[in-house]
């Protein structure tokens, strides 16, 4: 789970990468992402129920080497989508202008 100022840090990556309309949304939109190897971060709510929605998204994401991170909350990473609705999980993609805040995350184990 991330903390404070990890997570200020990954919902504003989530909120510069939707603007850019670099964000898939949902499980069945990340599953179908990491399954054609689309590269990024895949951001996974804290707080989902029940927890079997999302329990296989880790290990899809290990299998492929993308990195993941959990916030604590599904109201939170929808709003920072730009969407009105809680999202379990989102899969933000690495355009290049987004490349330079994506790297600030490998000094964390993620």
């Amino acid at each position: 789970m991330a903390d404070d100022k990890m997570n200020k840090r990954v919902l504003k990556l989530v909120k510069k990468a939707s603007k850019r309309k670099q964000v898939k949304r949902g499980v069945k939109e990340v599953v179908k992402s990491l399954r054609k190897n689309t590269t990024g971060v895949c951001v996974i709510a804290g707080d989902i129920s029940p927890i079997d929605v999302i329990t296989h998204l880790p290990v899809l994401c290990e299998d492929h080497d993308i990195p993941y991170v959990f916030v604590p909350s599904k109201e939170d990473l929808g709003a920072a989508g730009l969407t009105k609705r809680p999202t379990s999980c989102m899969l933000v993609g690495l355009a290049e202008a987004l490349m330079g805040f994506f790297h600030r995350f490998g000094d964390v184990t993620i």
